[in-house]
């Protein structure tokens, strides 16, 4: 447990685990460059990252279209997010001054509103937002103070978020080097798969 200087518990806002998230123009070469340079992978990709869930940003719908990516370094989940149309959004805004590489710092709290609460407390702007079909908040995006330097993200870790990111975690530290790249058109499509299956099933023990 953190403590503060009067050693009363200092809240956990962001959660323990973080995503550093790359947005970059071409998502395949990126994944390639990242498991066959520096040897992270493998990469899963998901060709439909929103799977028809409403995007806002800067306060009005936006039909954004993109493919996300994902793997581990140890317990730090990497992404790729590539952009496949000119909808507003912070990805397309970070692409628009030029650069590519490290857009967004994203968390996982365990309390997804008073993470938002205390991010906005702190003077974090929202400036985009992923809701579920019911309307549901699902993420949050926020500018932030000049010397942070980039977005920060926080997103609920629901269980069918724990349990797909654990099987990729799974997979990457066991990865033999072996297809760096596995596509696959939505998350459920990654859950149905073999990959997937192979990543949760328990390894087989012999009796002594």
């Amino acid at each position: 447990m953190i403590v503060n200087r009067d050693g009363a518990p200092f809240p956990d806002i962001l959660g323990r685990r973080i995503q550093v998230s790359m947005v970059v123009k071409d998502i395949e070469s990126a994944a390639l460059f990242w498991s066959e340079q520096l040897g992270v992978g493998p990469w899963i990709m998901i060709e439909d990252a929103l799977e028809g869930r409403p995007f806002v940003h800067r306060g009005r719908d936006s039909p954004v279209d993109m493919s996300l990516a994902l793997t581990y370094a140890g317990e730090t989940q990497f992404e790729l997010i590539s952009q496949r149309n000119d909808a507003p959004s912070p990805y397309l805004e970070f692409l628009q001054t030029g650069r590519e590489g490290v857009q967004h710092l994203e968390f996982w709290p365990d309390d997804y509103e008073r993470s938002c609460a205390a991010l906005e407390a702190a003077g974090f702007v929202e400036i985009s937002s992923i809701h579920l079909p019911d309307g549901t908040k699902n993420a949050s995006y926020f500018e932030s103070p000049g010397f942070v330097g980039v977005v920060v993200a926080v997103v609920p870790m629901t269980p069918f978020r724990q349990t797909y990111m654990k099987a990729i975690e799974n997979l990457a530290a066991t990865w033999d080097g072996s297809r760096p790249l596995r596509k696959f058109p939505t998350r459920a499509d990654f859950i149905a798969s073999d990959d997937f299956a192979q990543a949760t099933t328990p390894p087989v023990t012999q009796s002594p």
